[in-house]
């Protein structure tokens, strides 16, 4: 499929050497045509760049323009940021280089906004998500999403992000560019889930349609052992990427309906108690203290009211009782 819109597909990579390799190769195998690469190196170290220079020059004459840039490390956001700059699409497509696409994911989307281009500005597919322990099943599966038909408008993706990535994976989205520079942007100063936040971000600004077919794979496997490649694996990162995100959706006051408003507000009272149990945990009982205090000020309620009361006077008992905080067992928001 050819003659429709000219799509810019940004790849933000940080030594993933054999892995961007791959994702490049899903692509470049794409049966919609009108697409340029656009690969954004986050300063690796790993022999990347070497890796991606070479395959650049096995493809050279395929008619598909690969173009790719080279920058100190700053982060998955300035990456991503770095690549719609530098974009010539009137759509961005985005793809993370441990991600792969089906070869009709692009033009199973560009039948999507072609049918409802006058609705909504962005594209969602349904994704195959698969970890190195045996998981295999599908974003909007895991989600709980009964999309109906094929293709389809979701005109409610706001009332979905604020409680859940789910079933919204940046590597499947398609958005208008101009949409993107509307909304402002991955956020670099958001540590962990700023895909999230940028979603979040741009449900506000038009609906979703989608694409009901699993036309990406998405790999979910956890860090190796001592890994630093991913350090929002620490619960602490979670913890502060995720108050810096809802704090900052707060501030939209006047974008938010009142259902999404009285969530945030929900969400970062759970937040904050998530915050006095690790900090319980690592027996920081003043910050545990504050920690309570913060949530008490969001919502209050019965359990919570026990929380504080115990954290002011008796923070060892406290401590015992609390769960241990770990990252399996958090909601990502």
């Amino acid at each position: 499929m050819s003659h429709g819109p000219f799509i810019s597909v940004v790849i933000p990579t940080y030594n993933r050497a054999r892995q961007v390799e791959a994702a490049l190769k899903s692509v470049l195998a794409q049966t919609y045509s009108e697409f340029e690469a656009i690969i954004v190196d986050d300063g690796s170290t790993d022999g990347t760049g070497e890796a991606l220079q070479q395959l650049i020059s096995q493809q050279a004459g395929n008619g598909k323009p690969i173009r790719c840039f080279f920058q100190p490390n700053q982060g998955q956001s300035a990456a991503r940021n770095k690549g719609i700059a530098e974009a010539r699409g009137d759509w961005v497509a985005f793809l993370d280089s441990d991600d792969v696409w089906l070869p009709e994911k692009l033009e199973w989307q560009v039948r999507a906004i072609e049918q409802f281009k006058s609705n909504c500005c962005a594209c969602i597919t349904d994704a195959r998500l698969v970890d190195n322990l045996g998981k295999d099943t599908t974003a909007f599966r895991e989600s709980g999403k009964s999309y109906k038909g094929e293709l389809g408008l979701d005109s409610d993706a706001a009332g979905s992000l604020v409680t859940s990535r789910e079933p919204f994976w940046v590597s499947t989205l398609l958005v208008r560019t101009d949409v993107i520079k509307q909304v402002g942007w991955y956020d670099p100063h958001i540590e962990f889930a700023e895909d999230h936040d940028f979603l979040f971000r741009l449900s506000l600004a038009t609906s979703f349609c989608y694409v009901n077919k699993p036309l990406s794979i998405i790999d979910r496997s956890k860090s190796p052992q001592g890994s630093k490649c991913r350090p929002w694996d620490q619960v602490d990162v979670r913890l502060r990427g995720s108050q810096s995100m809802l704090e900052k959706w707060l501030k939209l006051d006047l974008k938010l309906t009142p259902d999404v408003r009285k969530t945030l507000v929900q969400n970062l009272r759970h937040v904050h108690s998530a915050w006095t149990n690790w900090y319980l945990e690592h027996e920081r009982y003043a910050e545990a203290r504050q920690a309570v205090s913060r949530a008490v000020e969001y919502e209050l309620n019965p359990k919570l009211a026990i929380k504080w009361a115990l954290t002011q006077v008796a923070p060892s008992i406290a401590r015992r009782i609390s769960p241990k905080m770990r990252v399996s067992d958090m909601r990502v928001y």
